[in-house]
């Protein structure tokens, strides 16, 4: 499997399952990989493939009276609609704000934000601007740097490095709280910083990751009156789609940076492949610099991690 399908796949198997879609079974094909899904008795298939020259391509099959077919056409294969806010508001300047790195075991959690002003929406969508899981690395950092060189000042971002990421995680644990709380606090964050450099924004969007809109509590405890609208699918909002674009290339970033530093190169993702290079990092590597580099609390950590070396059973 091309290493650009399996990231892929790390972010959209999260988001099935959390809308009850069932993968059913997966099975490469010619240049590719095709997934069966299922939600009840309703049934899709997904065919995906990769070649340098389309970048990633996506093929969903599904009869015509599916309801599972609108869905996953919104999800996986939704372009950035006509209407820049995609039905979620009609605000003509607002912020949208995303995060990368939280499913990769590897790497930092990475948050940002973007402000957009609805007549600059034509000269984002020029540049390709859309939800970045659609696109491969290569047209990531083509498109964002543009979109920093084009529209500077409209963006903020924040980077949890590993080792900064585990003792977060770690105090938020104490406190009674999840990954969730943690990610909130980072939307909190890039979205207040950017607000404060733009107060004439009338809303923020959020692409939802919780049905309990943490991130809504967290800013109505700071701004009561900034309006906020979470929703899943939120990269079809063009502010959300450019943040979620900066998030990956701040991410990718982080990657290549931390492969130069330890001189080894550390997978996408959460499978197979990545519990394989972790067991070969701490080969390398005493398993005190795992923290330096990976998500600690993964489950992946188990299976990475030899109670051996560690004293524990």
């Amino acid at each position: 499997m091309h290493k650009e399908i399996e990231s892929y796949l790390s972010h959209l198997l999260p988001l099935l399952a959390d809308k009850g879609i069932e993968l059913v079974s997966q099975q490469e094909i010619a240049y590719g990989i095709q997934l069966r899904l299922c939600r009840g008795t309703d049934k899709a298939n997904i065919n995906l493939y990769y070649s340098e020259k389309k970048g990633l391509s996506r093929v969903l099959g599904a009869p015509r009276d599916s309801a599972l077919k609108l869905e996953l056409q919104n999800l996986l294969l939704g372009d950035v609609p006509n209407v820049a806010f995609a039905g979620f508001h009609n605000w003509h300047r607002w912020i949208g704000s995303d995060e990368c790195g939280k499913g990769d075991y590897f790497g930092p959690l990475v948050g940002s934000a973007f402000y957009l002003e609805a007549d600059q929406a034509p000269g984002l969508k020029a540049l390709g601007v859309q939800d970045s899981k659609h696109l491969n690395d290569i047209r990531i950092g083509q498109i964002a740097k543009n979109i920093y060189l084009k529209y500077p000042n409209q963006a903020s971002c924040i980077v949890l490095k590993p080792a900064r990421y585990n003792e977060l995680i770690a105090d938020f644990k104490r406190q009674g709280l999840n990954l969730n709380d943690l990610l909130a606090w980072v939307h909190e964050k890039v979205i207040l910083e950017l607000y404060a450099k733009k107060k004439q924004t009338e809303g923020v969007v959020v692409d939802q990751f919780t049905k309990t809109q943490k991130v809504k509590h967290r800013l109505h405890g700071r701004q009561p009156g900034l309006a906020v609208a979470e929703h899943t699918s939120g990269e079809r909002d063009l502010a959300v789609a450019a943040a979620s674009i900066l998030a990956r290339y701040q991410f990718l970033e982080a990657m290549k940076i931390q492969s130069r530093k330890y001189k080894f190169e550390f997978p996408k993702g959460a499978g197979p492949a990545v519990i394989k290079a972790g067991k070969e990092f701490v080969k390398l590597h005493p398993h005190t610099l795992l923290p330096e580099v990976a998500k600690i609390h993964f489950k992946t950590s188990l299976s990475v991690i030899d109670p051996k070396q560690t004293g524990s059973r």
